[in-house]
């Protein structure tokens, strides 16, 4: 009888960790390159198309434009002491980042910032790129991130901007993009 009760207990116990197995997926990304674009707000939304700015609300994104991935499949066995239903057991990681930034401006941007100058003192950090979000006072040389999301703090003085982004990504090394010519009617 003990060794019954032995065969059924292993049988029950090997039964309930093998149907608490689950494969996870861990994603590890690499940025490879940067993308840059300039947007545009007003009260009704987001101004995309270049010939409908409105410079008192400028903003700036530096993103991943191209990723390498590696996916590693793993096998999670429990014994019961986490629950799984409510949660998603697979992982995603960025093994580099975007982690600094120099912003140039190509044309007159203001009184305080001629051709060439580095922009990077008139920016807010953004939470957000659409629509109405929260903004804070921020050096971007003090971040890392895979995006970068900013605010133009003053309104440029002259009719066209275009700026020069320079940066590294780490383990990758420098870039160098230039964000499209805006011209203000």
């Amino acid at each position: 009888m003990k060794k019954l009760s032995f065969v059924l207990f292993v049988y029950f116990f090997g039964s309930i960790l093998t149907c608490c197995t689950t494969d996870r997926i861990i994603t590890y990304e690499t940025i490879e390159s940067v993308s840059v674009s300039l947007h545009s707000f007003d009260e009704n939304g987001a101004f995309l198309n270049l010939n409908e700015f409105n410079p008192n609300d400028l903003r700036i994104r530096i993103s991943a434009d191209s990723t390498s991935v590696r996916k590693e499949i793993a096998q999670h066995i429990s014994n019961m002491d986490k629950a799984y239903a409510m949660s998603n057991p697979n992982e995603h990681y960025f093994t580099n980042t975007i982690d600094s930034l120099n912003v140039y401006t190509v044309y007159d941007f203001d009184s305080d910032h001629p051709a060439g100058s580095n922009v990077n003192d008139i920016f807010l950090y953004l939470d957000g790129i659409w629509g109405n979000t929260y903004t804070s006072e921020i050096n971007i040389n003090e971040t890392s991130s895979t995006m970068h999301m900013y605010k133009f703090s003053t309104v440029p003085q002259n009719d066209s901007i275009q700026f020069e982004i320079t940066g590294r990504i780490t383990n990758k090394g420098n870039f160098s993009k230039r964000t499209e010519l805006v011209i203000f009617d």
